[in-house]
């Protein structure tokens, strides 16, 4: 009897501490909720070949999200043309853009983008870097044109109608010089400064514009090209292209976009990457009321925003 009443008690015990086993057992934890991803999209126009514009710039994307950490996906893009780019950041499909000074005050003055950095270069005459450049006319080494004036009813190759050295700077110098240039030549877009120096090397045009010295970057496939082709008149001076940000990217981001490209352009990859871009060869902090020089030519070519 007292064997079965002891049995029984053990039974009574082992179900209570069952059920109380089940009462307390805590479940597996659920995992964190992921942070929320912000991405930037970096726009850039192509100076040079498209598809070698993008092969370039993908590394400068990837170095902006590396520096920006945890919480950020960069994606870069290369628009067709300067007024796509400035479309893109009125829309907020692009977050930063390289943008070229004209393409600039559109993107400002149109959409209200905000310029943070202009890029500097090496001048290797002044042995100084530079944070303004100029545009050149350039002709075969063989062609008797001499002067500005003499480019009246040839054919001219320019890059874009929005680019400052490719076309605005160099048409504003053609007004002054009594050339108009939409009557007075037969101007060419080729959509990039390397395209127009080779297309002057070949003889597809009398003569082209670009920025100083864009033959540099053609000369790394051919080596006789500032033989084949050189400058024979130049602008005047322009601000350096711009690293600018859409109108309402916040302010603490665009700070951090800001130092993350400061610290990227003094690294050994930083700078080969951006000098492989558009030749940069560093950064600086910029201000809009720097462009307004731009916009006096602007309004000197009657070039209407839109």
């Amino acid at each position: 009897m007292r064997v079965r009443s002891f049995i029984a008690l053990v039974l009574v015990v082992a179900l209570a501490l069952g059920v109380a086993a089940g009462c307390t057992k805590t479940e597996a934890p659920k995992p964190a909720a992921e942070k929320p991803v912000t991405k930037i999209v970096v726009g850039f126009v192509p100076s040079q070949n498209a598809d070698k514009l993008a092969a370039t710039a993908k590394p400068l994307g990837e170095m902006l999200q590396k520096q920006l950490g945890e919480g950020y996906k960069v994606e870069t893009v290369v628009m067709a043309n300067f007024n796509g780019l400035v479309e893109a950041m009125g829309s907020k499909k692009v977050d930063v853009g390289f943008l070229n000074p004209f393409g600039y005050v559109l993107a400002h003055d149109l959409n209200g983008s905000k310029v943070i950095l202009k890029t500097l270069r090496f001048d290797a005459v002044k042995k100084k870097m530079m944070d303004s450049y100029r545009a050149q006319f350039v002709k075969k080494a063989d062609s008797p044109i001499a002067k500005i004036e003499d480019l009246k009813g040839k054919k001219v190759g320019f890059v874009d109608p929005a680019s400052t050295s490719g076309y605005l700077y160099p048409a504003a110098l053609l007004k002054e010089k009594g050339i108009d240039p939409e009557k007075d030549i037969k101007g060419q877009f080729l959509g990039g400064h390397d395209t127009v120096i080779k297309a002057v090397a070949k003889g597809d045009v009398d003569a082209g514009v670009s920025y100083e010295d864009a033959r540099t970057r053609v000369a790394k496939e051919d080596k006789e090209i500032m033989k084949k082709v050189v400058p024979f008149a130049y602008t005047d001076w322009i601000p350096n292209d711009t690293v600018s940000v859409r109108k309402d990217l916040d302010d603490l981001l665009a700070k951090k976009i800001y130092v993350a490209f400061m610290i990227i352009q003094q690294t050994d990859a930083g700078k080969k990457v951006l000098k492989s871009i558009y030749d940069i060869d560093g950064l600086t902090e910029a201000k809009d009321s720097d462009y307004d020089i731009v916009r006096r030519v602007q309004k000197l070519m009657n070039y209407q925003l839109k």
